[in-house]
């Protein structure tokens, strides 16, 4: 695979401005911004193992971005599907959690956003499950329109942080 691809937007100006304008905190707003973000990888990730985004496991996307990462490597960042131009080098620190990540062939960064997109798919999955839909097809609209419900109930049940739970 020699050709470059046109590089994904994880989240435009328009979703962002459409976040924004949301009735949610800061905080809200932000795991808004990263669940956009992670649904756009876990597509990703289910349309090249040609299964549903709510069949993938954590394993499944673990392995995943190890090979896009073992191909940026080999192959160059155009190649990769996740892009990393920083010009910093990675921030290498201890990762003592024990779970399937943790012995990933992954920088720390890479790590941190495996993380992001495996906990991400879970409230996607209950998204899409309340909007009678595939994860897939989830829109923008929709995925606001839950997490400010989601939200609007914790803050009456007296719960601080909505709708993820990292």
């Amino acid at each position: 695979m020699s050709t470059s691809q046109a590089p994904i937007q994880f989240l435009t100006l328009e979703e962002a401005h459409a976040i924004d304008r949301a009735m949610l905190s800061m905080m809200e707003k932000f795991m808004t911004r990263i669940t956009i973000s992670s649904l756009r990888i876990i597509t990703k990730i289910a349309q090249d193992l040609k299964i549903h985004a709510e069949d993938l496991a954590a394993s499944q996307i673990v392995q995943w971005i190890e090979r896009d990462s073992q191909i940026r490597d080999e192959q160059g960042e155009d190649v990769a599907f996740l892009k990393w131009t920083s010009p910093h080098n990675d921030l290498d620190f201890e990762d003592t959690r024990q779970d399937e990540v943790t012995s990933a062939k992954l920088s720390s960064h890479e790590k941190f956003l495996t993380r992001m997109v495996i906990s991400a798919i879970q409230v996607l999955v209950a998204i899409a499950k309340d909007c009678s839909t595939n994860l897939e097809n989830l829109t923008l609209a929709q995925i606001i329109s839950w997490v400010e419900h989601d939200a609007k109930v914790k803050r009456e049940q007296g719960i601080e942080a909505a709708f993820l739970s990292w």
